[in-house]
């Protein structure tokens, strides 16, 4: 066996996802975590990227007979621009699935302009 280093890579899975902007000037991003608790999820803003990671382990009673389910580690990463306002991000998760609302910054939301005239 030789001496040099071998790393192991990490392996993520990566969640089935939506990004879709709705008229009001919000952008909602839904993904699919199943089998992940709040308690094993971690959302972060690091450097203008939402990070968001999370954790699922299936329990056996005994050996595999069929294994379909994968576990480990979910793990995406959004790059968020100038028009995100950072400091207005609400998550909710239920039911295995993360709904994330992020609010754009007022100066590059829709606006309606009045038409004055007959």
């Amino acid at each position: 066996m030789s001496d040099r280093n071998v790393t192991q890579k990490t392996r993520y899975l990566r969640p089935r996802s939506t990004v879709n902007e709705a008229k009001d000037g919000k952008l909602f991003v839904v993904l699919e975590m199943p089998g992940v608790s709040r308690e094993g999820l971690d959302m972060r803003i690091e450097n203008n990227e939402l990070v968001i990671s999370g954790h699922r382990e299936h329990h056996s009673a005994g050996r595999y007979v069929l294994r379909e389910r994968t576990q480990g580690d979910y793990h995406q990463t959004y790059t968020l621009d100038e028009t995100v306002d950072q400091s207005k991000i609400d998550a909710v998760l239920e039911q295995g699935v993360l709904t994330i609302s992020l609010d754009l910054k007022e100066h590059v939301k829709p606006r309606t302009i009045q038409v004055r005239g007959e």
